[in-house]
């Protein structure tokens, strides 16, 4: 049954704290996270015409280009049981779908999300997780306007959203070109850090910890990239060199980055000062932007956004991804990226 459907007749319950979601069942747990959205989250404009209370939700549209990504965040996973973190679950899991949205160049617009749930699970932790989703939507302004419920032992939270590009350009993985200048947004290696912090302390409230829980998706300047002439783009989900090479064999070229060219918090580098580079190189789910273009186009993006951006590299002929820096020798690592199925 899907959450965009809704029995009219059904009497929702009040809710409070102590309410599990065996207590109000689907309809009443539909209605209450509802509320959640229509009080807390972004107002969707006169596109929507039809929202969460239905079959399907459903839009008008523009001569722009559509563009639709999904993930899944599995507990267990992706996330463990933290009373004190279900608003910041309920964020990333908005913001891993959100930073694939920036990577393309687009701005989001709808998102649905599917859960699956025990019957035993309590319904206090559902409504923060939709005030994470909450959060979301009204900072980056998009509509959450569906999805579906479904009984399941494992707890997951499954996001799709759709967005658009306004002027019909969108950004690929298999357009860099031999010559381009690599340049990352922000910093690299601060989510893997605060992961490891994370597993020692549930608690931990750094800025590694924040970074790795609330990531910050580039919305706003991936909006930008093909405006100003970018060639291609990924976000950085699964380390540096992972999502490099990734664009790199869509496009038939190769790489060389610089390590010491790589922006990382001075927090990484004090936390852990063995390891930093390696976590910076291999870390993951920072969901910066990773892109490619001529230099002059790096350096009006970089002047045109206000968040950092940082040349560290460049496209070369061939197939191989090399870490090297002046005058030394190349650097291989035994772990490039995260792999569902490697680890």
């Amino acid at each position: 049954m899907c959450i965009t459907e809704c029995n009219p007749f059904r009497i929702v319950p009040r809710y409070n704290d102590t309410m599990l979601i065996k207590d109000v069942g689907e309809f009443g747990l539909i209605e209450i996270l509802k509320k959640v959205l229509e009080s807390e989250a972004f107002q969707v404009d006169a596109r929507l015409l039809v929202g969460i209370g239905d079959d399907a939700a459903a839009w008008t549209t523009n001569a722009s280009t559509t563009v639709l990504t999904t993930d899944t965040m599995v507990e267990g996973v992706h996330f463990t049981r933290n009373p004190s973190r279900w608003s910041d679950v309920g964020w990333k899991a908005m913001a891993v779908n959100l930073s694939d949205i920036a990577a393309m160049g687009c701005h989001p617009d709808y998102a649905v999300v599917t859960l699956g749930l025990a019957k035993d699970q309590p319904v206090s932790e559902l409504v923060e997780i939709y005030q994470g989703f909450s959060a979301a939507s009204k900072k980056y302004e998009f509509g959450v306007v569906g999805g579906d419920l479904v009984r399941s032992e494992t707890f997951f939270i499954s996001v799709a959203i759709v967005g658009t590009s306004q002027n019909s350009l969108i950004l690929q993985r298999d357009t860099a070109q031999s010559g381009d200048t690599i340049a990352v947004t922000g910093t690299l290696g601060t989510s893997a850090g605060g992961l490891r912090q994370l597993a020692k302390d549930p608690s931990a409230d750094t800025i590694l910890s924040r970074a790795h829980m609330r990531p910050t998706p580039r919305v706003e300047t991936g909006s930008l990239l093909g405006v100003h002439g970018a060639h291609s783009a990924i976000d950085i989900s699964d380390g540096l060199i992972d999502d490099l090479s990734k664009l790199c064999t869509a496009s038939s070229v190769g790489a060389v980055i610089d390590p010491s060219l790589l922006p990382v918090d001075p927090t990484l580098k004090s936390t852990f000062p063995n390891e930093w580079q390696n976590l910076a190189m291999t870390g993951g789910e920072d969901y910066e932007l990773l892109f490619t273009g001529p230099l002059e186009t790096i350096q009006s993006i970089s002047t045109t956004t206000d968040v950092l951006v940082t040349a560290i590299g460049h496209i070369v002929s061939g197939a191989e991804v090399v870490v090297q820096q002046a005058n030394e020798s190349p650097i291989t690592y035994d772990a490039t990226g995260w792999d569902h199925f490697d680890n």
